[in-house]
Formats: structure tokens, C-alpha cells, sequence
């Protein structure tokens, strides 16, 4: 039996303490999270689920790697690895997104973004994920932008939850357990997952991470769960906006 105790954080992207000097050296050390802007594409079209796969019961990612000129147009778009019945819709629908222009010291550049499209039979939808791999070494700094929001991105701020900076909390209205993986059972595996994210304007997870584990083993279903859940946005003054999120995933078998 599995028990699965999840505690959200409002200690919001602070540096996550370390393990003590005397811990065993398998369990990684915290690591502090550093915001990198992100914006996401306008026009993101939904891949389509395929419907044999979802009257089969079947669920599947797709990884993509996509290389984008610095007018924001898609020059690659590359499958990485993934089902081949997830990657068409997904392909297809990825090609029709518009992505916007990255600045680096003012010019447009080339940005190579990788994506992760999880098809979530429950949902009957597919969740997707951003990352940009390159240009990285201009990732703004917290303590060089405004100082009511923790980070800045094209999108518009990302705030903290304080009562002084008027933020109100996202409200959650999905959110499903992470399952224990087949390896973590059989070596009943326990510890807590730390799972950081921004919750868009929209209520969906971004830029989601691990930035604390004690067990390798729970990372990835702990990440996949954490994609899933949906918010009420959180607001400031009457208006939605941007925030950044811990999300602690304790796993215990009995």
C-alpha cells in the first residue's frame, strides 16, 4: 500500500535548503531554482488525441526538439522519440503554432526549444511542456528586475504569494496523485519530491522541475502528475497573473 501526501509551498522560489553534510551521498542535494524567462507561442493548437488510442484505453508522450529563426518562425521541427501514433497529431499541431522572437542584448536569435507532449487519457487532452535549450546564458536575474514581482518574462511578471504584495493564491481545482513507479515498489522506495512551477494565467503548470528529491526513482512520476493539475489563477488586484509554486510530493509504503 502507497500513501501520497502533497503540500503546496507558498515559500515561493526561495533557495531550497540542502541536505544536511551527513546525508547519505545517493539523496542529491536541493538545488536553488533559477527562473529563465519563458513565452509561450501564440496560437498553441491542441494536438489531437487519436481516437483508436483513446477508445483503447492508451496513453503516450512524444518529445520534440524544435529549432526557431529569430523571426519566430519553425525552421525544424525534429522527434526526438516517442510513439509514432502520438507524434503525427502532435507534429502537426506544433507546426502550427507561432512562436515569438527571443531578444539577446536587444537582436533576435535563433531558439532551440524542447518540447514534451503527454497524452493524458483521463483528460482527453494532450499536456504539453516547453523548454528552451538554447540561448540560456541570458536568462534574467531575479535581483535585476522589479522588485514587486520575483522575475519577469515577456508574458509579464511572476509574482510570489504575499499578503503584502497583494497576491492572492491560485486556487486548485484538479489534482492527481503521482503514481509509484514499478521499480519504486519493488524496492519501496520512500522519500518526498520537490516539484517547482509557474501557474500561468490560464490556471495550466510551466516550467516544471525538480528541485529536491530523495528518491531518483519518484522524480519522474511526481513530474508527471504535478503537468496535470489546473488552477483557478492567482490574481493581484482583481486581475489574473503569473505565479511560481512548490509542490511537495511525500511517497510512504506501508
Amino acid at each position: 500500500m502507497a500513501l501520497i501526501a502533497i503540500a503546496l509551498s507558498s515559500s515561493i522560489a526561495q533557495e531550497a535548503p540542502s541536505a544536511p553534510a551527513n546525508a547519505n551521498s545517493s539523496i542529491p542535494l536541493c538545488k536553488e531554482r533559477v527562473p529563465q524567462a519563458l513565452e509561450y507561442p501564440d496560437r498553441m493548437v491542441e494536438p489531437a488525441y487519436p481516437e483508436a488510442a483513446l477508445k483503447a484505453g492508451i496513453e503516450g508522450a512524444v518529445e520534440l526538439r524544435a529549432v526557431i529563426a529569430g523571426n519566430g518562425k519553425t525552421q525544424e521541427l525534429t522527434l526526438i522519440k516517442g510513439d509514432p501514433v502520438f507524434a503525427t497529431p502532435a507534429v502537426q499541431a506544433v507546426r502550427k503554432w507561432r512562436f515569438h522572437p527571443v531578444l539577446v542584448k536587444g537582436k533576435r536569435v535563433e531558439t532551440i526549444y524542447k518540447l514534451r507532449v503527454r497524452f493524458v487519457r483521463i483528460l482527453r487532452e494532450a499536456v504539453t511542456d516547453l523548454e528552451i535549450e538554447s540561448p540560456t546564458e541570458d536568462a534574467p536575474a531575479a535581483g535585476e528586475l522589479q522588485a514587486s514581482a520575483e522575475f519577469d518574462t515577456p508574458e509579464g511578471p511572476v509574482y510570489r504569494l504575499s499578503k503584502e504584495g497583494g497576491v492572492k493564491a491560485p486556487k486548485i481545482l484538479y489534482q492527481p496523485n503521482p503514481e509509484l513507479s514499478e521499480k519504486a515498489r519493488a524496492l519501496r522506495e520512500q522519500g518526498t519530491v520537490t516539484i517547482f512551477v509557474i501557474v500561468g494565467t490560464d490556471g495550466r503548470p510551466r516550467n516544471v522541475e525538480v528541485t529536491c528529491s530523495s528518491g531518483p526513482d519518484l522524480n519522474e512520476n511526481a513530474v508527471a502528475a504535478a503537468k496535470e493539475w489546473r488552477f483557478e489563477p492567482a490574481t493581484k488586484d482583481g486581475k489574473p497573473v503569473m505565479v511560481q509554486l512548490s509542490i511537495d510530493f511525500s511517497f510512504r509504503q506501508y
